[in-house]
């Protein structure tokens, strides 16, 4: 049997609109999941406490750049700064819907994550058998050649 774990008191009357959001970001997550995006939220507040920014309000990319340049500098590998940014991105996405943050007047973010993740330009036709011997068909879903 695995010891419980504490939970610090939460005081949202003590906190920054920053670190409310992390607890409520962090909440949804446990072992070592959690673990992990907290010390990645951690590495972030330190961040920009030392570069003088709030970790939540008036971060532009230009920011996150120079943050993720610093974890390459630091010898992280690109794998580990992907790493890393993990809970920064999803802390800052959750902090959207939870009303904390807009996107800034005019700017279509939904079409910039929904283009990630699908290409603008559709796959080119899967060449059949019969292309591949010369007679240059190709066969499309569902349709068969004969030679």
């Amino acid at each position: 049997m695995s010891a419980p774990t504490t939970l610090l008191p939460f005081q949202p009357a003590t906190m920054s609109t920053a670190q409310l959001a992390a607890v409520s970001y962090l909440a949804r997550y446990a072992g070592r999941t959690h673990a992990l995006y907290a010390y990645q939220l951690r590495q972030w507040f330190a961040w920009c406490q030392t570069n003088g920014l709030d970790p939540l309000v008036g971060i532009q990319r230009a920011h996150v750049e120079l943050y993720i340049r610093g974890l390459g500098e630091r010898g992280l590998m690109d794998s580990s700064v992907n790493t890393m940014m993990h809970a920064v991105r999803g802390y800052f996405r959750f902090a959207h819907i939870d009303g904390l943050l807009a996107w800034p007047r005019g700017s279509r973010q939904t079409d910039r994550v929904v283009t990630r993740r699908s290409s603008p330009h559709p796959p080119p036709p899967c060449p059949s058998k019969s292309a591949a011997n010369g007679t240059g068909t190709t066969a499309t879903p569902g349709s068969a050649t004969r030679a």
